[in-house]
């Protein structure tokens, strides 16, 4: 049983807590946070001890590894912190908010012998692993250009607060956009030059909407627009596209306002050039789930860690970094 502790009592935070419920090897042991009205009512909600901080749980409870949740500019410190100590770290996207932390991240992970993952949850949503498959199966011939779309209200969870801030969780350019440059970085390997156009908010320094295309070194291309300005009634929207030799891979998706009818159905199409449409079985689990059983399987099992590693935090930080720089300076960045 491998005994977590999760840092970060938010909207992530509760999802990660839902996910844990389900997953046989695993207990959520511990929660700590430090807002402590919310935190030992969120421990009570879920049977867990409370602290205040790290050094507290260290002092009072053995645990093999901590779930960050907590806001970004404080991601890097906290995971310093816990490889230091010995633990395994599952940390929220973006890892960081610059790479010199990102560094100091993978860095330490390097010195405890931990293993250590980033929570790029598109690399297990079922319709995006499903479409990877596809691709690499060779059935639609070779991959020539991939489109995305995140597209969203402003969160919740972002309002008033740290989310929309740039030095604090790099705005909507690195916190949202960043999940669809993973997955491109995931299908085609390492960007070479990536263009931007975004639209900023002057308010905060950041930019609340950016579209992005990306040049690879395998000669790949790819398109992703991310951003989360639209009004309060518009609904949170994926769209992936994926353009080959002989078909087409294509899954739009229309969830609530947070996601949170993210379990409704959504079908993957292949749109075949030969004019057959083929609609192939995708699983229904939740990603957010998946996700954290893969990083605790991999901590019970003693297994490395070889999807969404930091280092691939990392890649698709320094991707969105550069399209936030691009959008800005008017120009098209080399990576």
């Amino acid at each position: 049983m491998v005994k977590v502790a999760l840092v970060g009592t938010g909207f992530i935070g509760e999802i990660h807590a839902k996910s844990y419920k389900n997953i046989q090897n695993a207990n959520l042991t511990a929660v700590i946070s430090t807002t402590q009205a919310k935190g030992r009512q969120f421990a009570e909600k879920i049977g867990a001890g409370y602290y205040p901080n790290l050094q507290e749980l260290l002092k009072n409870e053995k645990v093999d590894c901590v779930d960050i949740c907590t806001p970004t500019y404080v991601h890097a410190d906290m995971a310093v912190q816990a490889a230091e100590a010995g633990l395994h770290v599952l940390c929220e996207k973006p890892i960081a908010t610059t790479l010199k932390d990102a560094d100091r991240m993978i860095k330490a992970v390097a010195k405890g012998k931990v293993k250590a993952m980033a929570g790029h949850t598109m690399r297990f949503w079922p319709e995006f692993t499903k479409a990877k498959e596809i691709i690499e199966s060779g059935q639609l011939g070779e991959p020539l250009h991939v489109h995305c779309e995140r597209l969203a209200a402003t969160p919740d969870w972002h309002k008033n607060s740290w989310g929309l801030n740039e030095k604090q969780g790099g705005g909507a350019s690195v916190d949202l956009h960043i999940h669809d440059l993973d997955f491109l970085i995931w299908l085609f390997g390492k960007p070479e030059s990536v263009s931007a156009v975004g639209v900023p908010d002057d308010s905060l320094g950041g930019i609340s909407h950016i579209t992005t295309n990306i040049h690879f070194e395998n000669g790949k291309s790819g398109f992703a627009e991310g951003g989360w300005a639209f009004g309060s009634s518009f609904p949170f929207t994926m769209v992936l596209r994926i353009l080959c030799e002989r078909g087409t891979v294509e899954w739009i998706f229309r969830a609530g306002k947070n996601i949170e009818n993210r379990s409704q159905k959504a079908n993957l199409i292949v749109y075949k050039n030969d004019g057959s449409i083929d609609e192939p079985e995708v699983p229904e689990d939740d990603a957010y789930y998946l996700e954290c059983k893969y990083f605790i399987d991999c901590i019970d099992n003693d297994r490395e860690i070889t999807n969404a590693t930091l280092q691939d935090g990392r890649n698709a930080l320094a991707l969105a970094l550069a399209a936030t720089k691009s959008a800005k300076e008017n120009r098209a960045v080399k990576i």
